[in-house]
């Protein structure tokens, strides 16, 4: 094997593991459904027709393909820009938790209710019906420092996800023919 061909293989190895990112950042991404609710958002935008002024007609059929896994390693790596390791281990075991499941299960229910109809988020089947145990550790982990890290704005509004939903629309638009 050449040296140059060994190097760029190695190149490649980088360019793949830093696509992969941190499994616990990609998996607790996925729990909290970051990248599906952001894409969504985005999607609604487009097909509102909100951002038609700043990026020309797209087409629809096109924005509600674009899948949000395009966008799930992104959103790892803002998570892993605002919390520390110790700090994603701890989101992630409550995420994965019954308790988190219903916290994100009821979060989606409700920005679908007041999306309406447009809404493009997931649909989720059932009654929500949270028992007092879920309920008391949906409000320990809120009261938490991480769980305020994580529900509240130093996640969402981080420079690192207000860059990515930038990028995010960005890229829709290109895809599906805006400026």
């Amino acid at each position: 094997m050449t040296l140059g061909f060994a190097l760029l293989l190695a190149a490649f190895a980088t360019i793949a593991a830093q696509a992969e990112g941190n499994p616990q950042a990609v998996a607790l991404v996925r729990a909290m459904r970051s990248d599906e609710i952001a894409v969504a958002t985005a999607k609604l935008a487009f097909l509102s027709g909100s951002l038609r002024d700043r990026y020309g007609k797209t087409s629809n059929t096109c924005v509600k393909r674009i899948p949000y896994s395009d966008f799930t390693a992104g959103w790892a790596r803002v998570v892993e820009s605002v919390l520390s390791p110790p700090e994603i281990q701890a989101s992630l075991a409550f995420f994965q938790s019954d308790a988190g499941v219903k916290y994100v299960e009821g979060l989606l229910r409700r920005m679908r209710a007041r999306q309406g109809d447009a809404s493009v988020l997931p649909e989720v089947s059932g009654k929500e019906e949270i028992t007092p145990a879920q309920l008391a550790a949906i409000a320990d982990f809120s009261r938490s420092d991480v769980g305020r890290k994580v529900t509240g704005k130093d996640l969402t509004l981080s420079p690192a996800a207000e860059a990515l939903g930038k990028q995010t629309t960005e890229q829709i638009a290109e895809k599906c023919g805006g400026k």
